[in-house]
Order: structure tokens, then sequence, then C-alpha cells
């Protein structure tokens, strides 16, 4: 394979648009075609690009031996079928979030992409926030030792262009995977309330309480705030463990710790920032990086390089089990217990 991936993109909507504007900066990527049934959004998302255009994913499909990759971003209910089909193709696929929306789907495709030995990664952006990997980091290491719990909001205005599907699965998905990530365990109990108050046809507003861990082990609990309601965009995580508060921004991507008092100090000097009562201070400083362009580039390096995709199919299948969960949860009103997915074992090979 070429130093370049030869990519397609599938949806030229908002996302795919993102994708089209940041594959053509990549030097490690080559966009080759676009597919979408409007030719003014193809028109748009191209801005001028050069790149073939098909009004039927299946068309850019066929000219397969042109390609090396696709991104699907097209709405959520067609993921599997496009999936499956680019892969049963041979191409490397980059599937947005959700990686489908039901579990049987997702499990096809996650089997599919092993069968045919192609990357299948799946798109949950956020594991590329600076900030992100900052507090995975932290927790790693100890800073905080025992993480009590982790606590996401997750709001802003209603969006007219979201109609397939409600909170749970449009932005829940996205807390539901970095709290995982961060925490590294797996949620096995959610309970969620909420409900649909502006929006047509979906939930637009849901509360959510997750048990992380178990099994003999320390628990943590996570606190989940999702709607569509609240008229200022807000993307934050805190995590409160025995040696104090670790606080990020999505948007901004800062990172606060703030030390307990009952702590030792990790930093010389900063017992001069403490207040009556409170906790040592510090921001990290961190390189600001466009997430979306950073998933893309690793999509490129994973498949080029030959390595694990960053973000597996195995990881879209927890987190859209553990999305449809809340919502399950939030129709009956009780908590709802996720069963353990096993993660696939590659497959042995007998001489």
């Amino acid at each position: 394979m070429s130093e370049q991936l030869r990519v397609g993109v599938i949806g030229c909507g908002r996302m795919g648009a993102f994708h089209v504007r940041n594959y053509a900066q990549l030097d490690c990527a080559r966009l080759v075609a676009v597919a979408d049934p409007d030719p003014e959004a193809r028109s748009r998302a191209l801005a001028g690009a050069q790149a073939l255009e098909f009004s039927d994913w299946r068309d850019l499909i066929e000219d397969a031996d042109d390609l090396d990759a696709v991104s699907v971003a097209c709405p959520s209910e067609h993921h599997a079928e496009v999936v499956l089909e680019a892969l049963a193709a041979g191409l490397h696929v980059l599937v947005e979030k959700p990686i489908a929306t039901t579990l049987p789907d997702a499990l096809r495709m996650r089997g599919a992409a092993i069968e045919a030995d192609r990357k299948l990664m799946v798109g949950h952006v956020e594991r590329f926030n600076p900030a992100v990997e900052k507090l995975r980091e932290l927790v790693a290491d100890g800073r905080l030792g025992r993480v009590y719990r982790a606590h996401t909001t997750r709001v802003g205005p209603l969006p007219t262009r979201i109609q397939d599907t409600g909170v749970a699965i449009d932005l829940a998905t996205h807390d539901l995977d970095v709290m995982q990530y961060v925490l590294d365990c797996s949620i096995h109990e959610i309970y969620a309330d909420g409900g649909r108050f502006q929006h047509s046809s979906q939930e637009d507003l849901l509360t959510c309480l997750a048990r992380f861990g178990g099994a003999g082990g320390a628990e943590t609990l996570g606190l989940l705030d999702v709607n569509w309601l609240t008229p200022e965009k807000k993307r934050e995580i805190a995590l409160i463990g025995e040696n104090g508060l670790l606080r990020a921004s999505y948007i901004t991507q800062d990172v606060w710790f703030v030390e307990s008092t009952t702590a030792p100090l990790q930093w010389d000097g900063l017992s001069v920032l403490r207040g009556d009562g409170e906790g040592a201070a510090v921001r990290f400083s961190l390189a600001k990086a466009e997430p979306l362009r950073a998933e893309l580039e690793a999509f490129c390096r994973c498949v080029l390089d030959d390595t694990p995709e960053p973000v597996s199919a195995h990881d879209g299948v927890k987190a859209l089990a553990a999305a449809l969960a809340v919502r399950e949860s939030a129709a009956v009103r009780r908590p709802v217990e996720l069963l353990d997915i096993p993660a696939p074992r590659p497959l042995e090979v007998f001489a």
C-alpha cells in the first residue's frame, strides 16, 4: 500500500462534510470519491475539492478498485447495510458513531470485519480530544487514587437536523464511551429517566446513573446529563476521587485538578493557591487539537501501518449496548443490567 490511503466518503451531510474537509488536508490520505443522493450536499462538502461524485453509495463501492477505505457518515439506521457492503468489497471502514442502531447489527458488523480481515474503526471522536487523553493518563497514573464518581454534561439547543434518533444514541453514546475509556472499566448497570419535551418524535432529555466495575472490585458511579433543551452548549466531565477533583471541558480542551485538602501536595508551591478549606488547584497546559482530524489521521495510520484500530468495533458495540440500556431504562423506569460482551478472540489457524 502507498503512503496515502485512498478514501471515499459516504454521506455528505454535516459530519460527512467535516470528513471531506479533513481528509483533503491530511498528507496520509487522498480523497477519491464522495457519495450522497443530494448533489447540492456533495457540492457543499467538496467546496471546490476534486473527487468523483456518486448519487448512490453502492456505485461508489463498486468502484472499490480505486479505493482502500471509506468513511461512513450517512444516517445511523443505514450504517449496518453500508458497512457490511463495504467490508464485503474488501474496503477498510471508519463508521461514525453509533456503530449501528441495534445490537445484532453491530455484532454482525464486528464479525464481518474479522472475517474479511479489514479494519473497522468507530468514530468516537471525543477519544481524540486532548483533554480526554489527559484525563485517562492522570487516572491511570493514580493521580486521583480511587475514583468515586464520573459526571458528564452534554447539553445544548435542539438541533433541527437530527430527526432519526434521540439523545440516548446521539449524545449519551459519546460519554458512555468516554467514561469507560477514561476509567478503563465497563458499565454493569444503568438507571435512567427523562422524556420528550420539544422534539417531534425522540427523547430530548435524559439523566442517567451508571455503575462501573463490581464483581468484587471497587465500584465507580457515573452520572450523565444529556439534553437538547439547554440554550447554551456545554460539554464537560468531572471525576471525583480520594485525592481530589479532575475537571475538563471538551470544548476548550482545558483540564483542571483540584487537590483534596487531605491529600499530600503533588506539586511544590501549590499550597499558596489554597483558600480556606480549599485544595490546591492547577490547570494543565495542553496543545489544542482538532479531534476529528486526529481521528481520521489515526484511522489512516492504522490501515497504512497495519496496527489495531484506536477505537475498535468492539468498543463501538459496548457503547451502543450502554446507550440502548439508557433508552430502555428510561422507558421502563427501572435499572437495566448490562451483560458482559466478551471481546472477539483471534481465530486459531491450524497447520
